[in-house]
């Protein structure tokens, strides 16, 4: 009679242990599963938006200062190349002004140098020059005069224009160099908010590039407008902040060449983290900057980056304790389950594991499955035992399958020789025995002549036959105690021991000879086909690679010296008679 099925009643100390180390429990595993699978999701997520965010916001910044550099270098290099060309205008010989000019030279020939600069209280340390024409003055608030011999006065800090003074009798008299007016340069460079005031001085003064300045004003908001010399110091700037960078130096070489190709980012001597982008004005060799600081520009793309943190915290902690729940509601059957596998291999098989409460989910079923098991358990044991003897003499199949497996191993199918695996492992054993007993080992290396030609002439078929008849005239010509494999492909090896040189050397010429005299008849045309060989010998010196590599080498010497002959390692072919 069975014995009585009794339900688990309580938990033994292992299990009580096992309760107070939660951390090796399955529901903690998962919890910190999917908590870290939802972490590493998040983050993945995050960093692509952010990075494309981040990219287009780049992308935005680059192209608005791009469009404000290039339509500011545009209206001042038009500006400078028309303030040029009306200084050209009026120092042009017969000109009232380069009258002036050539009456104040001559009349005080000691001079060598003249500057007029349009506010009066700076202080010049030169003789004034004549007042330029109001059509000069309003395009130049300094103009300098050098004479000729001297070299044009650089002007420092100032966008120039330069004209040679010709007299009437075409000799230089000097140079004239003139400062693009500053107070105009740094409107130009003014934030829409000095849009009125700027567009009315300009119209004022010239109305053919006034108009021009105001699309651009429009997008002046929110960045700074520099110009430089060459060497990347501030002269003149407008917008936010601008008057503080004036005689700042700019790394020009990052703003020309970005790291990203598209917007420099730098930082000012006071740490703050800048972007920005340049262009050259016109040839002058200056050039106009926008910038702007970082954290005002890429504002936007923060504020997102950190509304995606916050939703990526808030997801992370819903799934997780999601997964605690779910986790708990699963576990407690399994649990069960687990207490009573753990009675039962122990040998307690009297129990039954208590029904969950839900018996119709995959708990339930999964319950009821393993008391029916541990039911049929006792009526299966001889059924296992009827297993394991039907195992044993499966096991001696297997094992007789093994050793013509073991033989099949050593063995080339196609021409019954030893294979290239069993080959090295005999020559280990030989050159065991002949570093003990000091006795002679030879080798042949063997390869077919044009054995390609022969496959794509008459097929494979054809070049399958050609090694077998060729194993057949080794195996005919070979001593027994002389190991023949084939090596791969069309290449084969004779391990001859107890064979000093010249008995290798006779072998060898006794197989070349054979397989030269033999015509073999392939396939099914019945035309016989000439093959020949060729053949590197060596005697075992010492060293295992050197012994092979010089019996392939004189393998190769062989195949070079014309074929169809013998070679010896170290020696000149023997040729075929």
């Amino acid at each position: 009679m069975p014995p009585q099925l009794q339900p688990i009643a309580s938990q033994t100390s292992s299990e009580a242990a096992r309760g107070r180390v939660p951390l090796n429990s399955v529901s903690t595993r998962i919890i910190l599963c999917v908590f870290v699978s939802t972490l590493l999701t998040a983050l993945i997520v995050s960093w692509l938006s952010v990075g494309a965010i981040h990219q287009d916001a780049r992308a935005q910044a680059a192209q608005r200062g791009r469009h404000l550099v290039e339509e500011r270098a545009g209206v001042i290099a038009r500006w400078h190349s028309t303030a040029a060309a009306q200084l050209a205008a009026n120092t042009a010989i017969g000109t009232p002004w380069h009258r002036a000019l050539i009456a104040a030279l001559d009349a005080d020939a000691a001079t060598r140098t003249r500057s007029w600069d349009s506010d009066p209280s700076t202080v010049s340390n030169f003789p004034p020059l004549p007042t330029p024409p109001a059509e000069l003055a309003r395009h130049f608030d300094r103009i300098t005069f050098t004479r000729s011999g001297k070299g044009p006065v650089p002007a420092a800090g100032c966008l120039p224009a330069s004209v040679e003074i010709i007299r009437n009798d075409s000799r230089v008299a000097g140079h004239i160099d003139a400062c693009l007016s500053r107070p105009l340069l740094g409107d130009a460079l003014q934030p829409p908010r000095t849009a009125a005031r700027l567009t009315q001085s300009w119209l004022a003064k010239d109305t053919t590039n006034g108009p021009t300045l105001r699309p651009v004003l429009s997008a002046l908001q929110g960045v700074r407008m520099l110009i430089t010399d060459g060497d990347g110091v501030v002269t003149a700037a407008g917008g936010s902040r601008s008057q503080a960078r004036i005689g700042h130096t700019i790394p020009l070489t990052q703003l020309l060449f970005p790291t990203d190709g598209q917007l420099a980012t730098y930082e000012n001597e006071e740490g703050t983290r800048l972007i920005g982008t340049t262009t050259q004005i016109g040839r002058t060799g200056w050039f106009i900057v926008s910038e702007s600081d970082y954290a005002r520009a890429f504002a936007p793309s923060i504020a997102i980056t950190n509304q995606i943190f916050i939703v990526d915290v808030c997801i992370i902690l819903l799934f997780s304790v999601l997964a605690f729940k779910i986790t708990q509601a699963i576990l407690q059957p399994i649990d069960a389950l687990s207490r009573g596998a753990e009675r039962i291999a122990k040998g307690q098989v009297d129990y039954e594991i208590p029904m969950p409460v839900n018996s119709d989910d995959e708990l339930g079923v999964l319950t009821h499955s393993f008391n029916s098991m541990m039911r049929a358990l006792r009526s299966n044991q001889l059924e296992i035992e009827n297993d394991r003897v039907r195992l044993e003499e499966k096991n001696e199949e297997l094992q007789r399958a093994n050793e013509i497996l073991a033989q099949l191993s050593i063995t080339d199918g196609l021409t019954k020789l030893h294979n290239h695996r069993y080959f090295q492992d005999h020559l280990t054993r030989e050159i065991k025995r002949v570093s003990r007993t000091n006795a002679p080992l030879s080798l042949i290396l063997i390869d077919i002549d044009d054995f390609k030609l022969l496959n794509d002439t008459h097929g494979h078929a054809a070049g399958d036959e050609v090694l077998v008849s060729l194993a057949a005239i080794m195996n005919d010509s070979a001593r027994e105690s002389d190991l023949i494999a084939r090596y791969g492909g069309e290449e084969f090896v004779i391990l001859m021991p107890n064979t000093d040189l010249a008995g290798a050397v006779h072998l060898a010429e006794k197989v070349r000879m054979t397989v030269e005299s033999t015509r073999l008849i392939i396939g099914d045309s019945m035309k016989p086909i000439d093959v020949t060989i060729s053949l590197g010998v060596a005697l075992f010196n010492g060293n295992r690679r050197e012994f092979f590599a010089e019996a392939d080498k004189a393998l190769y010497q062989a195949k070079d010296t014309g074929k169809n002959c013998v070679i010896i390692a170290g020696s000149e072919a023997l040729e075929a008679e």
